[in-house]
């Protein structure tokens, strides 16, 4: 288990997903066991990016990925040190081969932005300030359950929770401000569609 200081870069976390567990089903359980539970931008980042990839189009994946992210959110905005996730939801497996390929289709996307990405406004991902982009992640999670009624447009959601828990991952504050505007301008247009 990498110490989480060692997490700062998209592609660092999406190495260590790809030990987790030993079958050929990987569980919740296992990746939480392999990032530490006290890395809560690398668990947040993680749901994020696999509801981002073709991986979405599972059925429950999107509202599972929904879940873990609002409880993952909740707990940096509540300040627990330690997170800590229900039985139902650590238990839930997805195929190895599922989660190496959302990692494959990752590789190249993690190394470009790994490159852009910097400690840049560092001070708008960590406490109080911090609370601000967690609260944000907490309501993205929980409407990407409702999301998933519509194939694929939890992606969306899961996009710009992205890049806020590679803002976090990153020590980038300049992430977080691009996914408040992402959040506010997709609200913006399901607003405008609905009135």
């Amino acid at each position: 288990m990498p110490d989480q200081h060692d997490l700062d870069s998209m592609e660092v976390v999406l190495d260590t997903i790809a030990d987790a567990g030993d079958g050929k089903r990987v569980s919740v359980e296992d990746i939480v066991h392999e990032i530490g539970d006290d890395a809560f931008g690398p668990l947040m980042l993680i749901p994020a990016l696999v509801a981002v990839t073709p991986a979405s189009g599972i059925p429950g994946l999107t509202a599972t990925c929904g879940l873990i992210i609002a409880l993952v959110a909740f707990q940096m905005v509540i300040g627990r040190k330690a997170l800590w996730l229900p039985g139902f939801l650590l238990r839930r497996t997805m195929p190895r081969a599922k989660l190496d390929t959302a990692r494959d289709w990752l590789a190249r996307p993690a190394r470009i932005v790994d490159r852009l990405t910097g400690k840049r406004l560092s001070f708008l991902v960590k406490p109080p300030f911090s609370v601000i982009p967690a609260t944000i992640c907490l309501a993205a999670g929980l409407v990407m359950p409702f999301l998933e009624l519509i194939p694929f447009s939890g992606s969306v959601m899961a996009g710009a929770v992205s890049l806020f828990a590679l803002s976090f991952v990153t020590e980038d504050g300049i992430l977080s401000v691009l996914a408040t505007a992402l959040v506010a301008t997709a609200g913006y247009l399901a607003w405008t569609a609905m009135v």
